[in-house]
């Protein structure tokens, strides 16, 4: 699994290790921050909500600012729920028309654009960065979840009434991933290339190594079959192939394959959070503006000598039909028949089936896949791929905290406001239900948060209830 902080997760290479099929095998993650920058908006139906940025905080201490486009789902900011960074198909995004209009937006507004030029574009002699933030969440909601957003400050509406104009052609293209090495793991016969693995990345140079069994004889090499040594210059080609080529009768063993990068993350990425321990998810948030950050990927390459079915799996989430499918490739000389959840699938040698689990949306799910010679692998994750959906029989919380409890990898419009920030796992958590630290709009919780860090432990109890009831994007009053 990839960090930004370059630390291979241990898990994935271990027999039988859960793997979230919705949480990409790399790519970059980060924590929510307990600050935003922005202001009050009114939202029609909805009251009075605080709109803006939030920020992010990779392991290695990068800063990354995001919009809301989930409106109806809070942040739990006390959860310690960590973001990854994932592909509009996973997402809200994936049935959004407008989605194009959401990246034009974020291509030519705060804080891509500098608050000079978005003055002049707005006919205004200023513009203050919380104005920029609150007009830009404003006119965004109206394309993520149709939700008219009204500023308070008259430049403000200004800028979200010219960013939802005819001046948004649209961008349709969906910005490159940070870095992605997929699937997370492939199997094959020693004697032969083994993959491919597929890389992407927006970086300009992807630094590449193997580690493991017969690291000094398996080799990595291109589609071609020509070695691929240490590095990748750029730009990276889209789907760039790999393969470990493993010399006949190479003992049976495995080896992990490591890309690193400093890469670009772009404007336009989403970021979806995963399950808290209380059980609840955070609305989903897009990348506000492009920032550097070191990230690393990584996968595994097994193989064996004898004869027999050799069988690996990989999933992916498929919004557009409701559901993980789950892939199932034979590298073996004989047929398999393979389970996947309660379905069972017969795989020739050479050949790979794909299996649709149909999964319930903000649920929860576990997608076992077991096969011959003792094969077994895990996928776990939340279905999350549409706006202001609630599990059925989820807690719900009060209606001034936005919205409801959710699942692991998702979404939650709105955004705290209270200055840019960056994502550090919380150690508190309030039982599923609670609310607890729910932010989705009021501004209103900061001296309560700085009175409880300064160790009022016996008001806690009050202060997680005022926070609750005036989360961000819930109800405030004017």
């Amino acid at each position: 699994m990839l960090t930004t902080s370059l630390a291979l997760g241990g898990g994935l290479f271990a027999a039988g290790a859960a793997v979230a099929a919705d949480a990409p095998a790399s790519g970059v993650t980060a924590v929510v921050q307990n600050t935003m920058l922005g202001e009050k908006v009114d939202v029609q139906g909805r009251g009075v909500v605080d709109a803006g940025l939030f920020t992010l905080k990779t392991a290695a201490g990068d800063k990354l600012q995001t919009y809301c486009i989930d409106f109806d789902n809070p942040v739990y900011l006390d959860s310690g729920a960590k973001y990854h960074e994932a592909d509009w198909a996973s997402s809200s995004l994936n049935s959004n028309a407008n989605a194009p209009k959401i990246r034009w937006i974020l291509d030519n507004s705060y804080p891509q654009a500098n608050l000079t030029s978005l003055a002049a574009a707005i006919h205004v002699d200023s513009l203050s960065d919380e104005d920029a933030a609150a007009g830009t969440q404003s006119a965004i909601w109206k394309f993520s979840d149709n939700k008219t957003a009204t500023p308070r400050t008259e430049n403000a509406k200004k800028l979200r009434d010219y960013l939802t104009s005819d001046a948004n052609k649209g961008v349709a293209a969906e910005p490159k991933p940070s870095l992605t090495l997929t699937p997370d793991s492939v199997s094959g016969k020693s004697g032969s290339k083994i993959g491919p693995f597929v890389l992407n990345s927006s970086a300009n140079e992807v630094k590449l190594a193997v580690s493991g069994d017969a690291s000094d004889k398996a080799k990595l090499v291109d589609k071609d079959g020509k070695p691929v040594n240490g590095t990748l210059a750029g730009p990276i080609a889209k789907d760039t192939q790999l393969f470990l080529d493993v010399p006949a009768g190479t003992p049976d063993g495995k080896t992990a394959i490591n890309a690193t990068a400093d890469a670009n993350v772009l404007s336009g990425r989403v970021f979806m959070s995963g399950l808290d321990d209380a059980g609840r998810h955070s609305q989903t948030m897009i990348l506000a503006g492009s920032t550097k950050v070191s990230v690393a990927a990584a996968a595994q390459a097994a193989w064996k000598q004898g004869k027999g079915a050799l069988v690996d799996s990989s999933a992916k989430v498929e919004c557009a039909n409701n559901g993980v499918r789950v892939s199932v490739t034979n590298s073996g000389d004989e047929a398999a028949t393979v389970t996947v959840d309660k379905q069972q699938v017969a795989v020739q040698p050479g050949k790979t089936e794909s299996v649709l689990v149909k999964v319930a949306e903000k649920a929860e799910y576990t997608i076992n896949v077991t096969g011959p010679n003792g094969y077994a692998k895990k996928f776990t994750g939340v279905l999350d791929c549409k706006t202001g959906v609630t599990p059925t029989g989820a807690p719900t919380t009060p209606a001034a905290t936005g919205t409801t409890p959710a699942t692991p990898t998702a979404s939650t419009s709105g955004t705290p406001s209270t200055g840019a920030g960056q994502p550090t796992p919380a150690t508190t958590s309030a039982a599923p239900g609670t609310g607890g630290l729910a932010q989705t709009g009021a501004n209103d919780s900061t001296p309560i948060l700085a009175a409880v860090a300064g160790g009022l432990v016996v008001a806690g109890g009050a202060a997680v209830f005022v926070l609750r009831r005036r989360g961000r994007h819930g109800r405030t009053t004017a």
